[in-house]
């Protein structure tokens, strides 16, 4: 039985894409950890789209969110597989929506987390 091509890419896309998943994270702090990570990522590539204020808004927001989990009792293990699982989202949301559409989803700041004014 031969599969039509028109069904046979997208399925071959399919399992490839679900062979570079890594697992979703379980715990509130590894929760924290991804948050914190995309927040750090977004202030690095997303310059251009949320300014200068932003990405230093948003690189605060990761560095005190990362020193509360290792308060906490997270690694710097865990924080590396955060950051791993947000690239592995970002390049996810950049196929997905684009430039625009990975910045707006990576401009954001960790749950739990007020600015200062």
């Amino acid at each position: 039985m031969t599969v039509p091509f028109r069904i046979a890419i997208p399925l071959a896309a399919m399992l490839a894409l679900a062979g570079c998943q890594t697992a979703a994270p379980e715990t509130p702090d590894e929760i924290m950890l991804d948050q914190a990570a995309r927040a750090e990522l977004g202030a690095a590539n997303c310059q251009s789209y949320g300014g200068l204020r932003a990405t230093r808004r948003l690189n605060d927001a990761a560095d005190a969110t990362f020193a509360k989990a290792l308060q906490a009792g997270a690694t710097e293990a865990d924080i590396e597989a955060a950051r791993l699982r947000a690239r592995q989202q970002a390049d996810q949301y950049q196929t997905l929506y684009g430039n625009r559409g990975a910045c707006d989803r990576l401009l954001q700041f960790p749950d739990g987390y007020t600015p200062p004014d």
